[in-house]
């Protein structure tokens, strides 16, 4: 078993909940991708029919001898510069910089950050700022012992002297088990998950969430499927103790084209309309 990066714990079960949904009160999603040995480009564009705003991000990964060179560009005007490169000091530690800036609004921001991923160990740390007085400092580490994930996640920030991020995590799979189990953050919200291979074309979940907040306690519980129909075709489905059902039905076009409509229903109040609905279109090439 090798240790992913902390972000990673609990994949299997969050993406049977969340990947395939792409749904707002009207949206639709245009997603393109192409790759080559030595150029990555992508592009995300959301349209919200019923503000009629656009938002989106085009980038760009440009890969030499001497590491990768990105670039991105937001609709909200934001332009960031990027490096990155692996084994730059000692092997399996790579090193990430990058700076952002808004001519629009002059805001920038510095970030630089490094990577250690072994075989049981996998650690990261970035610091970014946008003034000298706002540093933000995050950090996290995961570890594999006798076929358990451990991981933590820290972070804080210099100008509101307080901490930004402070997450445990938990991860153990056995045979088409998966279990799940995080606090983010310590100590006011509790997560498991358990997730259950059913076949190889059956996938399900199960989500819990408590959390405390202005001192009363708040749970939620979903349940969730994905069932590929066939090579082309994937229908996901869940819902959840708040009474939200969301159903989504991928086709794949061809071997690069993925259509997907979403939605999501409000049972409390089917009649009374707020119900989200979406339609994306990823080409990859």
């Amino acid at each position: 078993m090798s240790a992913p990066n902390f972000k990673d714990l609990g994949k299997s079960a969050r993406d049977v909940f969340t990947s395939g949904y792409h749904y707002g009160k009207t949206l639709i999603k245009l997603g393109v991708k192409a790759k080559s040995e030595i150029l990555d480009m992508g592009s995300d564009l959301r349209l919200i029919c019923d503000t009629s705003k656009l938002t989106g991000v085009m980038d760009s990964q440009y890969k030499t001898n001497y590491g990768s060179f990105l670039q991105k560009w937001t609709t909200d005007n934001n332009v960031t510069l990027g490096h990155s490169r692996d084994d730059i000091i000692v092997p399996d530690i790579s090193m990430q910089s990058e700076i952002t800036y808004n001519p629009t609004t002059t805001a920038k921001l510095i970030k630089i950050g490094a990577k250690c991923s072994k075989e049981l160990f996998n650690a990261s740390c970035s610091i970014s700022t946008d003034t000298q007085f706002n540093v933000d400092v995050l950090g996290s580490v995961v570890t594999a012992i006798k076929g358990f994930l451990i991981g933590y996640q820290g972070g804080y920030n210099t100008e509101s002297n307080k901490m930004t991020k402070n997450d445990l995590s938990m991860a153990f799979d056995y045979q088409d088990f998966g279990f799940y189990f995080r606090c983010t953050p310590i100590p006011y919200e509790y997560g498991l998950s358990l997730m259950y291979k059913v076949t190889e074309e059956w996938d399900t979940a199960v989500n819990s969430i408590v959390c405390r907040s202005g001192g009363t306690l708040q749970w939620m519980v979903g349940a969730a499927a994905k069932w590929k129909i066939d090579e082309t075709s994937t229908f996901r489905c869940k819902f959840n103790s708040d009474l939200q059902l969301g159903m989504s039905l991928q086709q794949k076009l061809d071997d690069n084209v993925m259509l997907t409509l979403s939605f999501n229903i409000d049972c409390i109040n089917p009649l009374r309309g707020g119900h989200k609905v979406g339609l994306a279109f990823d080409i990859e090439g």
